[in-house]
């Protein structure tokens, strides 16, 4: 038997794309604003046409100020200047090669969507990371671009990730914590077992902690997945777990060695996704520890929702102490604490709002019923009678 912790993309990103009605607005739109510059070609009179070079000269004065009325009217003395002539698609007074200047440069103060990643206007489905700020083309999602595997960002410039052996990419900023090596993990280890010591649930029972790539862990669960505890009752004899690791330039190799399990404990084995930070490692091993602690403690027959609902519980507490205890403790630059800070936000918003039916709802479920009754009443329920309480 197992229990697992999933990755799960969350409600961290909105996908987007031009409905048929809005799609017909803009060319009633574009439409609208043809007919007004024609009409303005027709019915002239006197009036004085701008020059080139005048045009120029408003859009170099603009570059300097916002499109709002009231910066229009300073920055070009006075002139009005109507939206469609920004434009080159639609200003029939500059001559187009001679406008793609100011129409590149000013793109972003247009209020047209940019992407992050080639830095080109958006003109298809888009999506957006609504925690980092990330605005990006959806073509960047399947077209190898560079996706962190923890904080999820896109690479953008020129930052250079890190490879990993199984081909999960990290971030400069995840990587400078990462735990790629079991002698990292042991102090991460210790501190998940204080925290479990602090609520009352101090855990007396030797547990192999392996830490393993994505292909062992897809290998044994048929899917990606941060975390895996082997119960008595699986069939799994050994797991080929990473040893050490050796970085060559931005690749990171690993040294693997097979673990044979033990037959005859309750707990045979906890397996966790190595090259993770240690704030979305330490979140993961607080889930998977409290799934070896309610089965060391004789809880059987839970539904999915349940078990994997009070773990994610588990996991955002971590979060939630780290939050507290944690930040006198960040090493390094103000730059790379305030990332780690952001971090643990980013990974708690994830549990808070995952989408899966287990992990996400079930998680709200749990909180919910721990916020009320708290934590211990809530798990005595549970073993009594297998649901959360109302």
């Amino acid at each position: 038997m197992y229990s697992t912790r999933y990755l799960d993309e969350g409600p961290s990103y909105e996908s987007c794309h031009l409905s048929e009605d809005e799609n017909e607005d803009m060319v009633r739109a574009i439409e609208f604003s043809l007919q007004e510059a024609k009409a303005e070609e027709i019915y002239t009179g006197d009036t004085e046409y701008p020059q080139i070079d005048e045009v120029e000269e408003l859009a170099q004065a603009l570059e300097e100020t916002t499109l709002s009325s009231t910066d229009l009217s300073t920055s070009t003395g006075g002139r009005e200047l109507k939206w469609w002539k920004l434009f080159k698609e639609l200003n029939p007074f500059v001559h187009a090669s001679r406008s793609t200047y100011f129409w590149k440069k000013s793109r972003k103060r247009c209020n047209i969507l940019v992407c992050d990643v080639c830095e080109e206007e958006i003109c298809s489905d888009w999506s957006r990371c609504t925690y980092w700020g990330q605005t990006y083309c959806e073509k960047h999602t399947s077209d190898g671009t560079p996706q962190c595997c923890s904080c999820s960002r896109l690479k953008i410039g020129d930052l250079k990730y890190i490879t990993l052996n199984d081909g999960r990419k990290l971030c400069p900023d995840c990587h400078y914590t990462a735990v790629t090596d079991p002698g990292v993990c042991k102090p991460l280890l210790d501190e998940v077992h204080r925290f479990f010591k602090g609520m009352n649930m101090k855990i007396r029972y030797y547990i192999p902690i392996l830490l393993v790539d994505e292909k062992e862990m897809i290998k044994n669960v048929q899917k990606t997945s941060l975390g895996l505890t082997i119960y008595d009752k699986s069939e799994l004899e050994a797991v080929t777990y990473v040893s050490r690791s050796i970085q060559k330039g931005e690749k990171i190799k690993v040294v693997k060695e097979v673990e044979h399990l033990v037959e005859g404990r309750k707990v045979k084995a906890m397996l966790l996704l190595y090259g993770l930070p240690k704030l979305d490692l330490g979140a993961t091993l607080a889930h998977e520890m409290m799934h070896a602690w309610m089965k060391i403690q004789g809880y059987e027959g839970l539904s999915l929702n349940i078990a994997e609902g009070i773990c994610e519980v588990i996991a955002h507490k971590w979060l939630e102490w780290q939050s507290f205890t944690g930040d006198e403790n960040i090493e390094g630059t103000s730059e790379k604490a305030q990332f780690l800070r952001n971090l643990k936000e980013f990974l708690k918003d994830g549990i808070e709002k995952s989408h899966s039916e287990a992990y996400g709802h079930g998680f709200r479920e749990a909180k919910w019923a721990v916020e009320r009754y708290g934590l211990i009443c809530t798990l005595d329920h549970i073993s009594h009678t297998g649901k959360l309480p109302e």
